[in-house]
């Protein structure tokens, strides 16, 4: 299994450009031509979804019983301790992106289904492992599957928490822009920072012109090319909640480079990351003694590590827990003379998301909002056959509390009907998916497959 899981790693299956036979680009397409000859290898039937996705099978019947799981990644991003493309195993923990999310559990799952096959156990559906290619981007290749290919009856989805989440968030992703005012035009070239709306940004940074009146503010502030060890500086940053040392300045012939940083997490729980846009909008906005009106509004309504509040859209319910805004990606050109914040809301059952746009809209004054992303909230209540079923498989194989969960984060479960996510994170486990050194326990991710034998029998007998 962990040679398996070491073949996948290495591939560096992150979104890229278009190309023949692979929509989501070469990395998540070698990822999914190598998971399915990993699956012909153990004599289970397959098949390619023209580079969307592809899918892996054994067993007979009318209906299928699904498994999803994705192979695509997100950007490992810098500062790991280990090769992020080459697993390794440290004190107990296999680290690696996509150790976590999904390919590990993945993995797991079809060795779920290798463990059965090899049992004689004689299934009354087919049993598919269905693999996308953009999960991390929006889904579109379950979407490809959904419209195209066979449904199953019902589905799990090894891409959460155990014992298993009944109840996923609603996701907005918002792109808003505002026209530039004179005062930002004339003092900052440009601001970058972000990859993905679903990562918290561990970098930020910002060009100033050389003359202009923040460089000379700067300038003046600075000992040894760190203004933030002055007094004025320090004072706008630490009441704002961060840290003088988050922040440097690089100052070269005709311009000044702001730095600030963060640290990255996903945009499910955003307060466990420290957002570095979010940092550079306050300072930027302190530093000016003459205010933007475009910087003073963003640094007012999106500071927070979840400015929910600050925006006006704050929201909780007992099912799916409280609304949580994630400022994903930060971009400025003074050529252009817009500025652009894009937003990852995830939104409890409660909230309407017209609304929310409506109250982000007012709130950020000076912004016309684009509806990049809304996917709905998935809701399965606790009584259902499916959930009971599962937790059947959880609790009988672990010992473990048998209830419900409820998650910020999207799976695959949202895509298709009749499915849930279940696993592979067991309760109090930190992975640092979307982060550096994600990882994973080798003790935990040796009992998965079991857990997933288990499953799959329960839903066999089920339905």
């Amino acid at each position: 299994m962990l040679n398996d899981l070491k073949e996948l790693i290495a591939v560096r299956s992150v979104m890229g450009e278009a190309q023949p036979n692979a929509p989501f680009g070469d990395g998540p397409k070698q990822a999914l031509d190598t998971f399915l000859a990993i699956a012909q290898k153990y004599g289970l039937k397959t098949h390619d979804e023209n580079g969307y996705c592809g899918w892996a099978e054994w067993g007979e019947g009318e209906q299928i019983i699904g498994i999803l799981g994705h192979l695509d990644v997100v950007p490992a991003g810098d500062g790991w301790s280990h090769d992020p493309y080459s697993l390794m195993c440290e004190n107990g923990l296999l680290y690696g992106r996509g150790v976590a999310d999904d390919k590990g559990p993945t993995v797991a799952a079809l060795h779920a289904i290798k463990r059965l096959k090899e049992s004689g156990y004689t299934p009354r559906h087919r049993i598919r492992l269905i693999v996308g290619c953009n999960e991390e981007n929006g889904s579109q290749c379950i979407e490809y599957y959904r419209n195209h290919c066979e449904i199953p009856v019902a589905s799990f989805v090894p891409d959460a928490d155990f014992p298993i989440i009944n109840s996923e968030k609603g996701i907005l992703h918002l792109s808003l822009s505002f026209l530039s005012d004179a005062v930002l035009t004339e003092n900052v070239t440009s601001v970058t920072a972000g990859v993905r709306p679903n990562i918290v940004p561990d970098s930020c940074s910002a060009q100033i012109p050389k003359g202009c009146p923040l460089y000379n503010t700067v300038a003046r502030l600075a000992n040894n090319g760190n203004p933030f060890l002055q007094p004025q500086a320090a004072k706008i940053i630490v009441d704002a909640g961060f840290r003088p040392q988050d922040y440097t300045a690089h100052f070269f012939e005709n311009e000044l480079l702001l730095e600030s940083r963060g640290v990255a997490g996903h945009a499910m729980a955003p307060e466990k990351g420290e957002n570095a846009a979010a940092k550079m909008l306050v300072l930027l906005n302190g530093l000016l003694e003459e205010k933007s009106p475009t910087l003073a509004v963003c640094a007012r309504r999106l500071q927070a590590p979840n400015p929910a509040t600050n925006l006006g859209i704050q929201q909780q319910d007992d099912v799916s827990g409280a609304l949580t805004v994630n400022l994903g990606m930060l971009s400025y050109s003074s050529k252009s003379g817009k500025l652009f914040a894009t937003l990852d809301c995830r939104l409890p059952v409660c909230a309407n998301h017209a609304a929310v746009v409506r109250e982000i809209e007012k709130n950020l004054t000076g912004s016309t909002a684009h509806i990049l992303r809304w996917s709905p909230n998935l809701y399965i209540p606790e009584s259902d056959k499916l959930v009971q079923a599962l937790l059947d498989a959880y609790t009988q194989t672990t010992g473990n509390e048998r209830k419900c969960l409820y998650c910020g984060g999207g799976t695959y479960a949202r895509e298709l009907p009749n499915a849930v996510a279940f696993g592979p994170t067991f309760e109090g486990l930190e992975t640092n998916i979307h982060n550096i050194d994600e990882s994973f326990p080798v003790e935990l991710f040796d009992k998965l497959p079991a857990i997933y034998e288990a499953a799959i029998r329960k839903l066999d007998q089920a339905f």
